[in-house]
């Protein structure tokens, strides 16, 4: 799976999670701040991810 135009370590793990959550990137856009980024389908919609760098792991912030 390649996954193209990461800048940042955190986007590219958060860009390969979404892949494997089966997300149709097409649908969505993603913009990052740091370690967290913020996806938004066309409805206008959000979900924040946070990429945890000494676990190496992606998790959904509830708010």
């Amino acid at each position: 799976m390649a996954i193209k135009g990461a800048k940042t370590i955190a986007e590219y793990a958060i860009r390969r999670w979404l892949l494997e959550q089966g997300f149709a990137m097409e649908c969505f856009s993603l913009s990052m701040e740091g370690n967290k980024g913020e996806l938004t389908d066309r409805n206008n919609d959000t979900l924040i991810l946070a990429y945890d760098p000494d676990t190496r792991s992606v998790t959904i912030n509830e708010g």
